[in-house]
């Protein structure tokens, strides 16, 4: 947490120019486009296996990287661009916040291992065969591989409200891997069937899966105005719920003070560079930053590095201006978490003990879903509600 304007510097600068870069910017145009009809399947194909091409040279050229002892870093960031692109076509299909349950493990809340390099992948060929004949079957389907938030399985399918994860057999033995690997499959297949579990991700106790209220609320198209006001005139800040600060710089010489708002500093404030999150490939299973960047010139600045975006989250204003006469509002922030406890004066309970939260997926979601702020605090509280009201019912 931090009360200064002193943004935070990539630990990784990405590279302005590399040979993929076209054909990265040509599918994310090539995505957009798609997007408008999404019943085009033979399309949809097609852009996955350019993607595969271009993820498989970019694996080609890491190998050769550490085989020579030299450092991959930029290709390692291309790739990850790629695999960006790959999540576009799954977020296209399903609720994000559904996707949200395909990237972490189901018996403990860590980030599931990945698929790993397509390159020389044995089964690669099997799970081609697979997406192929869904495809031609009109089931929008996604190659788990080029994606990063599909974490199990090998195809998806994305034809239903949630997503549904295949594995291809590619070989008669069953080893202890794979006995692990079904297991966890079919504990998560059964949580999105039922919304329900027990002990579920290491957690005692009871999991309860509930739809959100109404759709978020995003403040992306003034996010992006900005953008294209920033690479013009060379930065650009505005506000969002009057607790929520976004900076935009496209320049060397900044006047921080202004563009973070001098006086707001006094509080206290959470300095996000949402730069690093992208450059530093921690994107993770949050909505992808190809798809809010539309704009083509937008979005090939934020690749480069050349436009910085930063968010500062003014603590108090958020627990002010959010909070209610029935909610009050508690925010815990750190360099490394963030998190808000709600408190309902007038609501009766079972456990007087009992605690609400919004954890720091959902709060983390301001600056990389770029969600209202308000939306995030007026959702929660009716998720709750809605939750004690079906326990009762």
């Amino acid at each position: 947490m931090s009360s200064s304007p002193v943004p935070a510097s990539d630990n990784l600068s990405p590279p302005s120019e590399n040979r993929l870069y076209p054909e990265l910017f040509a599918l994310h145009r090539e995505i957009h486009d798609f997007s408008k009809d999404l019943e085009n399947f033979s399309r949809l194909l097609k852009i996955q296996r350019r993607i595969i091409s271009s993820i498989e040279e970019a694996e080609n050229e890491i190998r050769d990287a550490k085989i020579y002892g030299k450092n991959p870093k930029d290709w390692q960031y291309v790739r990850y661009n790629f695999l960006c692109l790959g999540d576009c076509l799954a977020f296209l299909y399903v609720d994000r916040f559904s996707l949200k349950q395909t990237y972490f493990d189901t018996n403990t809340y860590n980030i599931k291992q990945s698929g790993g390099f397509i390159l020389g992948k044995d089964g690669h060929k099997n799970e081609m065969m697979a997406l192929e004949n869904a495809i031609s079957h009109n089931i929008p389907a996604v190659l788990c591989d080029i994606t990063n938030v599909l974490r199990y399985g090998d195809i998806c399918l994305l034809g239903d409200s949630d997503p549904v994860p295949i594995e291809v057999k590619s070989s008669k033995t069953k080893d202890r891997r794979s006995k692990r690997q079904k297991l966890k499959l079919q504990t998560l297949s059964d949580f999105l069937k039922s919304d329900h579990a027990e002990n579920f991700r290491g957690v005692s106790g009871s999991t309860i899966r509930v739809e959100c209220s109404t759709s978020p609320k995003l403040y992306n198209r003034e996010l992006q105005d900005a953008v294209k006001e920033a690479i013009k005139r060379g930065s650009v800040s505005f506000e969002v719920d009057e607790c929520l600060r976004v900076v935009i710089i496209s320049e060397d010489n900044v006047d921080y003070a202004k563009l973070f708002g001098e006086k707001n500093l006094l509080s206290k404030s959470l300095i996000t560079s949402v730069n690093e999150i992208k450059t530093n490939m921690l994107w993770g299973c949050y909505y992808p930053y190809p798809l809010t960047f539309s704009d083509p010139a937008s979005f090939e600045a934020f690749v480069r590095g050349e436009i910085h975006i930063f968010t500062i989250l003014y603590l108090e204003k958020f627990e002010e201006k959010l909070a209610s006469e029935h909610v009050t509002l508690n925010v815990e922030a750190s360099e490394y978490k963030i998190e808000c406890h709600m408190h309902f004066p007038d609501l009766v309970i079972e456990d007087p003990t009992a605690r609400f939260t919004i954890g720091e997926h959902m709060m983390c979601r301001i600056w990389t879903d770029f969600i209202s702020p308000r939306w995030i605090v007026d959702n929660s509280i009716l998720s709750v509600r809605n939750a004690i009201g079906k326990r009762r019912a």
